[in-house]
């Protein structure tokens, strides 16, 4: 089943500055960093009071990120949950009738297993699935 709340992520233009404004205007303190070659996007993780909010911001405006970073701007792109079994669990949202834009799991941050399920079936939300490494959960 779909856990607690993993993370929320936002497109940001000018990931220094917003690492730097999240911090000057709530506190947040970054977790984690890393540029991610595949899908060409830095991400960066800050902690706000316990919530994970996830920075995303690409240098290659083809990229997916470039994109909607071009075409829509700046905001939030999605809601991501925790699963310990997340195969299963987009198995048992598609048979529930979820079209799924990730059928099987691919790489995200640090070897997570990750899977986002398709907006239209979600009321306009994009929802992350994301499951820690193995040595991550025991």
């Amino acid at each position: 089943m779909i856990g607690k709340l993993n993370h929320i992520a936002i497109i940001v233009g000018d990931l220094e500055a917003a690492i730097e404004r999240f911090h000057q205007l709530f506190g947040a303190r970054l977790l984690e960093r890393e540029f991610l070659d595949e899908s060409q996007t830095d991400v960066a993780v800050l902690d706000l009071n316990g919530v994970h909010v996830e920075l995303l911001s690409s240098p290659d405006e083809t990229s997916r990120v470039g994109r909607i970073l071009r075409e829509r701007g700046e905001g939030v792109h999605h809601l991501s949950f925790h699963t310990d079994h997340i195969e299963a669990e987009l198995e048992r949202l598609h048979r529930k009738g979820v079209r799924l834009l990730d059928e099987r799991p691919r790489r995200g941050l640090h070897g997570r297993k990750i899977a986002f399920l398709d907006p239209t079936s979600t009321d306009g939300v994009l929802i992350e699935l994301v499951q820690e490494p193995e040595s991550d959960h025991q």
